[in-house]
């Protein structure tokens, strides 16, 4: 009995040694009840969890709040698992209460996917409150959250901001045979820093976003009908669309380059294609509105872009590549051997489509990549051995596709694989990471908030809607629904200061006319854009990491530019050390009109007399240097 006794306290002993002491809480709802965290509609279900029966379900256009108390002048990590009923929506992770130190992220994906955030604290700084958030949107699907745990990391480690030293450098990587395209090549992207995202399909006529054919379970014939009269007011028309009046838009806003949506996951695509049992825009409307946009983008001097999905909903295969092991699906489909061959032949119309888009258009400067996961779970990468997103085409694979869709690699023969084909067809394009390479860029997808330091060893393109939803829905009409001026104001200086590029996204109706209220939205946001284009165009993050919702900076040439946010409010500014560097003049962009400044002996520059209230969203300032930064 004492040696039991014994032998219990020595493993309660050994337990307690390999806890983790840093642990502030974790939360994985197994007690059934929310606990700490506090909201009016959300509740703890047992229909999703990670690892145990219960997580936390957000509902659409719910929060869920906890405060906790942490330690000033510390770093904390906030973990989470995450998921979506739909890559529509988005859950998004919060830390607020901490003024600059302020953050956040959001995820999209339908599959369970653990997510984390680093943060710290300041001075005086002990209360912040962590926040789930699930935007509300047309669809009203929930979202969910699990073993979301807060781990203190030690002291915050504060960077001494003082002279101009060199940045990170990205150099670029090889994956899959296929190397990042090199720097001087997506010099253009960062260059133009602001694109218009269209997203506009068959789904625009049920006007319930573009995962509608998915959401109400909709079956292929019946979603035919949306191209054709029967369908009634739900008809897809087109009839109102005029590429140049988006292209017209998209200038207006001062963007520089635009993405349309060529195909979404309903399989319907908006441009001529001879794939057997495709279902395109051709057919239905004997108009290739992709040529049309094409065409109009070049006419305004605008970079191309292309939006393309892999999966395509048409195919049953898709949740069950195997004919195996079907997935959980709104159709009911279930696991049948012939899902294997309706698999290859969405890769092989994914081989065809893409081969047509960079063959028949003229030079593409973009392609934003969709939906490389398969059956909705998983990574975008965990699909690359069906879809082979590498260099070459494998013999041994076994969804082969016929050798007319692809091409064979002029230097040796091999037939080529989907990234493979892209380098071949379009030397100089960009693409995102979704189709499971690594891409020559990254993707903040949502409307989470941009916090963080300057991204040099990568470049990164922040995309979201005007609105809740990706494809056209009311809430697009109204301007209380969706995000305004203001906050695309901070979104767009968020990324220059980070070296990021702005992606915002509208959804046409069924005539294919851009919502007013979205109209309006990025029209008076070109306003201030033609008034600080100095400051937006061809600039780079830097040379300093900025402070959240508070300030940054971007450099071009021998002047950096200042930005000032509403959490920022002085007439007077201290900008760090530029060295030997001289300022000769500082001015505030929007009207040039001058300010006055003194440098010291360590190369600090104090700017005095700000008027924020000329511009109180986002102030701009310049500093003039009598030499280049770098």
């Amino acid at each position: 009995m004492k040696k039991s006794v014994l032998a219990i306290c020595l493993l309660l002993s050994l337990s307690a040694i390999g806890q983790n002491t840093n642990l502030i809480f974790t939360d994985g709802f197994e007690a059934r009840k929310l606990g700490e965290w506090k909201s009016d509609l959300s509740t703890i279900t047992d229909k999703e969890a990670v690892n145990g029966k219960f997580s936390i379900e957000v509902k659409s256009g719910s929060k869920v709040q906890r405060t906790v108390t942490l330690k000033e002048n510390s770093r904390y990590s906030l973990s989470a698992y995450l998921k979506t009923a739909v890559g529509a929506e988005e859950i998004q992770l919060n830390v607020e209460g901490l003024k600059f130190n302020n953050t956040g992220l959001a995820s999209a994906l339908s599959g369970w996917t653990k997510k984390e955030l680093i943060f710290q604290t300041s001075e005086k700084q002990t209360d912040a409150l962590i926040e789930l958030y699930h935007p509300i949107s047309s669809v009203g699907n929930s979202a969910w959250a699990d073993d979301i745990a807060l781990e203190f990391l030690g002291a915050a480690v504060y960077e001494k901001q003082s002279g101009i030293k060199p940045l990170p450098i990205r150099n670029a990587k090889e994956d899959m045979g296929i190397v990042q395209q090199p720097a001087e090549k997506l010099s253009w992207m960062q260059d133009a820093k602001f694109g218009l995202f269209i997203h506009w399909g068959l789904y625009a006529g049920p006007a319930q976003g573009e995962w509608y054919m998915r959401n109400k379970a909709v079956s292929i014939n019946n979603y035919r009908k949306l191209a054709y009269p029967e369908s009634g007011e739900r008809q897809f028309l087109g009839d109102k669309f005029d590429a140049n009046a988006w292209a017209q838009l998209a200038k207006d806003a001062g963007m520089k380059y635009m993405s349309l949506t060529t195909q979404h996951h309903d399989g319907y695509a908006l441009f001529h294609s001879k794939y057997p049992d495709s279902f395109n825009s051709y057919q239905t409307h004997n108009r290739d509105f992709v040529r049309e946009y094409v065409d109009a983008c070049r006419a305004a001097g605008l970079r191309v872009g292309l939006y393309k999905t892999l999966i395509n909903w048409r195919y049953p295969g898709y949740y069950d590549v195997t004919g195996t092991d079907c997935k959980k699906n709104s159709w009911n489909y279930k696991t049948d051997i012939s899902n294997k061959e309706s698999a290859r032949q969405m890769k092989e119309e994914l081989y065809s489509m893409t081969k047509e888009l960079l063959t028949n258009y003229g030079k593409i400067d973009q392609i934003f990549w969709d939906g490389g996961w398969l059956s909705e779970q998983g990574s975008d990468a965990d699909g690359s051995y069906f879809w082979e997103s590498g260099k070459y085409l494998d013999a041994n694979n076994q969804w082969k596709i016929d050798s007319r869709y692809t091409e064979k690699d002029k230097s040796n023969g091999k037939d080529l694989a989907i990234m493979g084909l892209v380098r071949q067809l379009q030397p100089d394009i960009l693409v995102n990471p979704r189709c499971g390479w690594r891409g020559d860029y990254v993707c903040e997808e949502g409307g989470a908030k941009i916090s963080g330091p300057v991204r040099t060893s990568e470049i990164c393109e922040k995309a979201l809607s005007l609105h809740y939803s990706w494809g056209y829905t009311p809430l697009a009409e109204k301007a209380d629904k969706i995000i305004n001026a203001s906050k695309v104001k901070v979104f767009l200086a968020d990324c220059l200061m980070r070296n990021m590029c702005l992606l915002i996204n509208v959804g046409p109706d069924r005539h294919g006319v851009i919502p007013k209220a979205e109209a309006d939205v990025l029209r008076e946001v070109g306003t201030w854009v033609n008034k600080i284009q100095e400051a937006v165009y061809g600039t780079r993050g830097g040379p300093w990491n900025p402070t959240d919702e508070q300030f940054g900076y971007s450099y071009k040439g021998n002047k950096i530019y200042i930005y000032l946010l509403q959490g920022y409010q002085s007439s007077t500014f201290t900008m760090p050390s530029t060295d030997k560097l001289k300022v000769k003049r500082v001015y505030d962009v929007s009207d040039k009109s001058e300010l006055k400044f003194k440098q010291n002996a360590k190369g600090e520059t104090t700017i005095t007399g700000i008027n924020q209230s000329k511009n109180p969203v986002v102030t701009v300032l310049a500093v003039e240097l009598n030499k280049n930064v770098y």
